[in-house]
């Protein structure tokens, strides 16, 4: 391995760091890259890694960091339910190991508690639809229709601004 690769590898410290070393094709091949950018997506890594290293104890009462598992699995859920316009969610830890993604803004709020992979109990407050509650395991049609539904009232209330 090149010394600029390991000094590239070495350098990623992040708990949810994706490959950052890309192999350069010969002259001629095509390579097809559909990284499209979220806003949300950096802060809500920078958050999740922090959660990850909090200390025993961190709430005063015992409570241990974030597991691995369930923000890994808060981050691919984010990624599949997220556009690129979402506003970013507050991610906040549980006492647990595990961890609420929030949005609060006025067209609604939304509460995910990811108590563990696969395992994630959904709630909102509209106001054109009153309170929902859902536990979800795999499929997030609904989450995605929800985040919709925030971004479209937010993407409103912007070009209203304008």
């Amino acid at each position: 391995m090149s010394g600029l690769r390991q000094s590239m590898l070495a350098g990623s410290s992040s708990v949810l760091s994706e490959a950052s070393v890309v192999e350069l094709q010969p002259r001629g091949a095509r390579r097809l890259i559909s990284d499209r950018s979220l806003a949300w997506a950096d802060a809500a890594k920078n958050r999740l890694d922090h959660l990850c290293q909090l200390p025993v104890g961190w709430d005063g009462y015992g409570a241990g960091p974030v597991r691995f598992s369930v923000a890994r699995f808060a981050y691919e859920m984010l990624r599949s339910i997220c556009g690129p316009d979402t506003p970013p969610p507050s991610i906040v830890p549980g006492p647990s190991g595990d961890l609420q993604v929030e949005w609060h803004l006025e067209s609604g709020d939304v509460e995910l508690h990811v108590r563990a992979p696969n395992d994630v109990h959904a709630w909102r407050q509209a106001p054109d639809a009153g309170e929902e509650c859902l536990d979800l395991r795999n499929d997030f049609t609904d989450l995605v229709r929800w985040i919709k539904e925030l971004g479209g009232s937010l993407s409103a209330a912007n070009a209203a601004a304008a």
